[in-house]
């Protein structure tokens, strides 16, 4: 037995053998030997993975060697070595370079090494690469941080609490919702925030909530003040390695919403009522016009007939002044009776009651027929009228509604133009016929190019206030041309005439 045990011994190596294959194998330190003035004597594999030197590129070499340059320019290396050796150990945590320049966050410790008389014979230093664990340090701090601003910073209520409902913590928008503090709320629970008629309501979405089933809701807080608060609440739980330790609430103020919408609910009401009392009002006088008109009618032709039948000698002969009188009773009965036929056709479109039948239209006969109409008028004054025809110039459109169109348009023409000439031009364009009125009256100024197509619309001019008319001719025009899906476009200017131009669909 004691044979075998001294065998064994012998086969152990020594105390220096051991620490020797130690230092060898503790490859996650760094373990360096100093001499006294602080000059590598001993590099170790773990330091040479470490700081990617080789052992005979540092043998030899200042400890300064291994730290930043602007920690060397500190003289950094200098009282550390003054500090181990004075106080026998430096322990710091700093950064140190590697061969290739960069940079490792580590934890260094200095040690004085001195003999059996006490002579300070070297330093030794282990250092442990913390540069993960600083990493890992640093990203916990930020994501942290960001937290932190975001809790902080949030324009919206965030509040967390426990399962129980007990209020853990609160940001400042939290506190400006509630009009509480910080230390009065951590003692509040979820439900005393609310609105004691939505309380029962709103422990049931907690209670969801803390097992797990995120929620939001529209409900009130009670604000310090008494005041209800309207708000969204959304409720969250808050999951910490697979288990639910609490709940978040975040609280948005939705006032300021509800009340823009209940206005903007008001105003588009409001809108609608008088909407519907416009259309009333319309419908309204669009029937007291075509009433009145109706009813004005019938005396009209009476008078027109009536002067007729006296001026054709029905009644006897009549005197020099009597034919006079009759001329101008026919004369003015026949304005008025085409006033009449204006506000009726008016309120005809007006109320949509205007009916459109399309067939092929020759233009140039339509242009003939109603330029005929005007001729006598045109020709008292010594006016000329010229129509100027282009051969195959068909429309598809309603022939009774493009004789109306025509006439709406000649008329203000030969209303407006006391010399001079009125031509009616037929031309064929493509997709298109267009009828051009041009005249040498006075002419319309620009302020007033839009203004001519509305209804009852008449400038002040001395011409146009003996001229007389309702005022509908135009706008007339304008409806009918969109009717017939066609359009209407003048070019004037004060004193140079009118050309008015009207384009149909070609047939």
């Amino acid at each position: 037995m004691p044979h075998r045990t001294r065998a064994r011994a012998q086969a152990l190596p020594g105390t220096d053998e051991l620490y020797r294959l130690l230092v060898e194998n503790v490859t996650d330190y760094a373990i360096i030997l100093l001499s006294p003035e602080g000059r590598v004597t001993t590099w170790t594999e773990g330091a040479g993975r470490m700081f990617g030197y080789d052992e005979d590129e540092v043998l030899g070499q200042p400890l300064a060697i291994l730290y930043p340059p602007d920690e060397v320019e500190r003289e950094t290396p200098v009282r550390d070595l003054r500090t181990v050796t004075r106080d026998g150990r430096c322990e710091t945590v700093a950064w140190r370079v590697r061969k290739d320049g960069s940079r490792l966050w580590v934890s260094v410790v200095l040690t004085a090494i001195f003999d059996a008389g006490g002579k300070l014979i070297g330093l030794g230093q282990i250092t442990r690469d913390l540069t993960e664990r600083k990493e890992v340090a640093e990203r916990y701090e930020e994501s942290r941080q960001r937290y932190r601003s975001l809790f902080d910073n949030n324009p919206d209520a965030v509040f967390s609490f426990d399962l129980d409902g007990t209020l853990r913590t609160a940001n400042p928008a939290a506190e400006s919702l509630t009009g509480y503090d910080a230390d009065d709320l951590r003692s509040a629970t979820f439900w005393s925030l609310v609105a004691p008629d939505d309380r029962e309501r709103m422990r049931g979405l907690f209670a969801r909530t803390a097992q797990g089933e995120p929620g939001g809701a529209e409900t009130a807080l009670v604000h310090r003040g008494g005041r209800r608060v309207d708000v969204r609440v959304t409720l969250v739980p808050i999951v910490v390695q697979g288990g639910i330790l609490g709940v978040y609430c975040i609280g948005e103020d939705i006032g300021e919403r509800l009340r823009a919408a209940a206005e903007r609910d008001s105003l588009l009401l409001r809108e609608r009522v008088a909407r519907a009392e416009a259309e009333a009002a319309n419908q309204a006088k669009t029937d007291f016009l075509s009433i009145v008109s109706h009813e004005l009618r019938t005396p009209l032709n009476a008078i027109v007939n009536f002067s007729e039948l006296l001026l054709d000698g029905e009644a006897g002969e009549l005197s020099d002044v009597q034919r006079k009188h009759l001329d101008r009773i026919r004369g003015n009965s026949g304005q008025l009776q085409r006033m009449v036929e204006d506000v009726l056709g008016y309120t005809r479109l007006d109320s949509g009651a205007s009916g459109i039948n399309l067939e092929r239209v020759d233009v140039c006969a339509v242009a003939d027929e109603v330029a005929r109409e005007f001729a006598g008028t045109l020709g008292r004054r010594g006016v000329q009228l010229e129509v100027l025809r282009e051969d195959g110039a068909t429309a598809e459109t309603d022939p009774r509604r493009c004789r109306e169109l025509l006439r709406a348009v000649l008329s203000n023409a030969a209303k407006f133009t006391e010399a001079g000439r009125v031509e009616v031009a037929v031309r064929r364009e493509v997709g298109w016929v267009a009828v051009t009125v041009t005249d040498t009256g006075i002419g319309i100024d620009e302020s007033h190019m839009e203004k001519i197509w509305d209804p009852f619309w008449q400038a002040e001019h001395p011409l146009i206030r003996r001229a007389g008319g309702s005022g509908l001719g135009l706008s007339i025009a304008r409806r009918l041309a969109g009717l017939l899906g066609g359009d209407i476009h003048v070019a004037s200017a004060p004193g140079d005439g009118s050309v008015f131009t009207v384009r149909l669909p070609q047939g």
